[in-house]
């Protein structure tokens, strides 16, 4: 394929003055700039959950390595790898040093800058170098801008939305208790009894499993289940949605099901400044 490549750019007077030995290097390079965020080798504490997980290493690696791939298919010279790397071990470094999932999170800020920079950088170079367009090469670098606007932009927790109730049970109140941070939902719905706060309990939360996946773990001992929040899938975003239902007995008989957004990386113990 290299071969072909540099008989084609020699056919049409062109200079390549990079071989298929020096591609690989560049992309092993671009690789290795990479591995200050690998597990085991972040700064940061796991202690105080600041570490990017071995999943999330695995989709942001990939996504990071895209326009260094795309150049070393479609670039004449090397020259234009090196602000490559140079800005791959930038994402990096800022990343696992400076970047925080705490509330607001600003791992997604560094990772849309990098792409971002890197997609000028490998645009600029095939203007300058005057290079031709192949169809691989272009594609992954449209899969590279691709991602770059994909990358949500994620600041405060979003509203928790609505949660669905079974057929005949009445929504006796539904509000928004806020903080400096995040908001919670809590919808109160009303019951004769505490033995009936209890049954309505069991029958909200089984309805919820059947309708919208919640996964609930119950228990012998108590009317209330542990509920498995619902991660985000959108890369660089912390938040999950959770689920809690509170029986609450007399007098003032009721089910309260409360859902809130929560950052899984905020820190659950912080060293004295």
């Amino acid at each position: 394929m290299t071969e072909r490549f540099a008989g084609r750019c020699v056919q049409t007077g062109v200079k390549n003055e990079w071989s298929g030995r020096g591609r690989l290097l560049f992309l092993l390079a671009a690789l290795a700039a990479t591995i200050p965020a690998w597990p085991y080798v972040q700064p940061h504490s796991p202690i105080l959950d600041e570490m990017l997980r071995p999943a999330e290493v695995a989709v942001l690696v990939p996504v990071v390595l895209l326009f260094p791939v795309a150049w070393a298919l479609v670039g004449r010279t090397w020259k234009a790898g090196v602000p490559l790397v140079l800005l791959v071990a930038g994402w990096s470094v800022g990343t696992v040093r400076f970047a925080s999932y705490a509330t607001p999170p600003t791992v997604d800020d560094f990772l849309r800058w990098y792409l971002v920079a890197a997609g000028l950088t490998v645009l600029v170079a095939m203007i300058v170098t005057r290079t031709g367009v192949r169809r691989i090469g272009f594609l992954v670098f449209l899969a590279g801008c691709a991602a770059a606007v994909a990358v949500p932009f994620v600041g405060e927790p979003p509203t928790p939305p609505g949660a669905s109730l079974p057929p005949g049970v009445v929504t006796d109140e539904n509000r928004l208790d806020c903080n400096n941070v995040a908001c919670t939902r809590v919808i109160t719905v009303r019951a004769s009894d505490t033995a009936d706060a209890r049954a309505l309990t069991r029958r909200i939360g089984e309805h919820l499993e059947r309708t919208e996946g919640w996964r609930m773990r119950w228990y012998p001992f108590t009317a209330e289940p542990d509920i498995e929040c619902k991660s985000s899938r959108r890369p660089t975003d912390p938040y999950a949605l959770c689920l809690q239902l509170r029986s609450i007995g007399d007098p003032d008989a009721s089910v309260q099901v409360r859902l809130s957004y929560s950052n899984r990386h905020d820190p659950v113990y912080r060293p004295a400044s």
